[in-house]
């Protein structure tokens, strides 16, 4: 197929211009020079779920790419972005939430040659209000990892559907709950963030601290609420796992005042930083979810995808054995999948 040659070629082009990217003579954050070189280091891994997201995305095009405008959501240091622009977007629109990363990009991008023609920080409401602004009209809004992290992905995706044009909405994530080894192993990494460290990633600013999300909750709750003893405060940390110090604040201050707590986490694991809202690899309801997108009048389907080879024999036969069970069970099973592709598309459009 034509797409896939379009797709493997621009694979290569930009491999071979990370190939002499020299990332720690970059002005850039040590967080981003880490993620940089663990692409670089896993690149045909990354590169063959890239692959797999931008078919899908071939597939939602009414035009020609070189037509088209793509939008790289929550793009952190970049590669969707490079890999889009060197595929043949005619426009790149590269978002973080992280206005470091958003910084870091720009100067990744003149390093690699690879020019990215608009540069937007900020959450769902500030980025429609600056496509607005910069009368930008997507065509399709994509991102890799960055689902299972959004604090309240309702909220997002109501933002999102506000655009004032057709668009595709292709969020493709590793955080697959339909697949029990994917939900066991995250479970685990939620309990360890929940009780134990999480690092590099707690942040107050820019500044990243390595303690738990528990105790992190306490110190809120403790120097918000001083006239709480240790008791109530152990109980109120406890009780208020996934959420972000605002509504921390206030559920705290709502159950001084009534002396009840309303709010209550749907999931036995899933935990947030409670100063970002980040999900540790937030397990999605994903019934639940795709009840509400329906709900907000917009066409929503899931699609699986492929495992990558390495150069692993033996993990490669493993891996030709799953993908023929996932290829068998056909496109929306995510039992074996790796991952899963939540693909929306506004209602005047058809899947």
């Amino acid at each position: 197929m034509e797409e896939h040659k379009i797709i493997g070629k621009a694979i290569e082009n930009l491999f071979s211009k990370m190939l002499i990217l020299n990332t720690q003579n970059l002005n850039i954050s040590e967080y981003n020079k880490s993620y940089i070189q663990k692409y670089f280091k896993s690149y045909s891994y990354y590169m063959s779920l890239y692959s797999q997201l931008f078919l899908k995305t071939f597939k939602k095009l009414t035009k020609p790419v070189s037509e088209c405008t793509f939008v790289d959501y929550g793009g952190g240091c970049g590669m969707l972005s490079y890999l889009a622009k060197e595929i043949g977007f005619k426009t790149v629109v590269y978002n973080d939430i992280n206005r470091v990363s958003v910084h870091d990009t720009q100067i990744i991008s003149g390093s690699l040659h690879i020019p990215i023609d608009y540069y937007i920080s900020g959450d769902a409401e500030e980025f429609i209000y600056k496509i607005k602004l910069l009368d930008i009209k997507p065509d399709l809004i994509c991102s890799f990892d960055v689902l299972e992290h959004i604090y309240n992905i309702e909220s997002c995706i109501t933002t999102l559907s506000k655009i004032n044009s057709d668009f595709t909405l292709l969020f493709m994530t590793s955080a697959n709950p339909e697949n029990p080894f994917i939900a066991c192993r995250l479970k685990k990494l939620h309990i360890r963030s929940e009780y134990k460290e999480v690092v590099n990633n707690i942040r107050k600013g820019d500044i990243y601290i390595n303690t738990s999300f528990l105790q992190e909750r306490r110190e809120i709750i403790g120097n918000k609420f001083p006239e709480l003893d240790v008791r109530e405060i152990n109980f109120l940390a406890s009780k208020s796992r996934g959420l972000r110090k605002d509504d921390i604040e206030k559920m705290v201050s709502d159950y001084i005042e009534t002396g009840e707590i309303v709010y209550k986490i749907n999931h036995p694991t899933n935990t947030c930083d409670p100063y970002t809202g980040s999900w540790t690899e937030k397990l999605i309801d994903i019934k639940q979810l795709k009840y509400f997108i329906k709900k907000i009048n917009l066409n929503v389907e899931l699609s699986n995808s492929l495992y990558g080879y390495s150069t692993n024999k033996l993990l490669n036969i493993i891996k030709f054995i799953v993908n023929q069970l996932i290829k068998l069970s056909g496109p929306k099973c995510l039992f074996f999948s790796p991952t899963f592709t939540l693909e929306i598309i506004n209602h005047s459009n058809k899947l």
